[in-house]
C-alpha cells in the first residue's frame, strides 16, 4: 500500500519544477545580419516602405558538429 502524498509535498514539487525550468539555459541560434536594404515610395499622403534584411542563422546543433549544417545540400533544384 502506497503512502498518500500530501499537499505540501505536491506544492514543493511544483515549485521545484518551475525553479528548475527558470534556471535551465535555453540554447540560442547564432544570427548574423549580412545586409539591409530599404526602399520608400510616396503616393499622395501614403508612404510605402519595404525593408529587406538578409541574415545567416546557425542552429545550436550545427555549432556542436551534430550532422551537416546545410539541410538542403543533398537536394538538387
Amino acid at each position: 500500500m502506497s503512502a498518500k502524498i500530501g499537499v505540501m509535498r505536491s506544492l514543493g514539487q511544483a515549485v521545484g519544477i518551475v525553479v528548475n525550468a527558470i534556471r535551465t539555459p535555453v540554447p540560442r541560434d547564432k544570427v548574423v545580419e549580412v545586409s539591409r536594404t530599404s526602399q520608400s515610395e510616396r503616393r499622395d499622403d501614403v508612404t510605402l516602405r519595404r525593408t529587406v534584411i538578409d541574415e545567416i542563422i546557425w542552429k545550436e546543433s550545427a555549432q556542436q558538429g551534430a550532422g551537416s549544417s546545410d539541410s538542403h545540400s543533398s537536394q538538387t533544384a
